[in-house]
């Protein structure tokens, strides 16, 4: 009975003079932990794809940290293809940091969207795509604006948004609003 009250409350629109909120949401480590799994199966794919075109796995991590590493941005692209510890490290803290960022957000907003997580995902995908090949490259990178290949650059954030998608949707939602600190600890721990 009280499940219901609480689903009825949090289900108030707008006309009430409340904000409607999903009575169910899925706790925080579901995007935290989709953001890296997600993030590490598009780094798999964006590697796979400068094995593929000869320039090694380590071009797409060092075409990343040249968004910080700004000699980077002058290299040849022999040295991009090259191992550079620097180059792994930032590239690495810069890509898995926005997955995991983004990965949270997408767990938060999942609950107010109608349908399928794995549709949002489809629609997610493409978004975040155009997002960072047209608005964030040009300005924060240019080199990898450059050098990156579209289609590739493109089917990595779909797979991304997918795997983010189905890795947040397997994942059991919780009462959003529980009080206490039961409902705090669900939140961040799913539990």
């Amino acid at each position: 009975m009280q499940h219901e009250a609480l689903q009825h409350s949090a289900s108030r629109s707008k006309t009430q003079g409340r904000i409607s909120v999903p009575a169910e949401v899925y706790p925080y480590q579901a995007g935290l932990i989709g953001g890296v799994i997600a993030g590490a199966v598009m780094a798999l794919v964006m590697a796979g794809w400068g094995a593929m075109i000869g320039r090694g796995i380590w071009f797409p991590v060092n075409l990343i940290a040249a968004t910080v590493l700004r000699d980077l941005q002058n290299e040849s692209l022999q040295m991009l293809s090259q191992f550079y510890l620097a180059g792994a490290v930032v590239g690495t803290l810069i890509h898995m940091s926005l997955a995991i960022v983004l990965g949270f957000v997408f767990a938060m907003l999942l609950p107010t969207l109608p349908g399928s997580a794995v549709i949002w995902s489809l629609i997610i995908g493409p978004v975040l795509w155009f997002v960072a090949q047209y608005l964030a490259l040009p300005l924060a990178n240019p080199r990898m604006d450059a050098l990156v290949d579209h289609p590739s650059f493109a089917i990595a954030h779909v797979v991304y948004s997918l795997v983010l998608g189905w890795w947040i949707a397997r994942t059991q939602k919780i009462l959003c609003c529980e009080p206490g600190t039961t409902g705090v600890r669900q939140m961040f721990l799913g539990r």
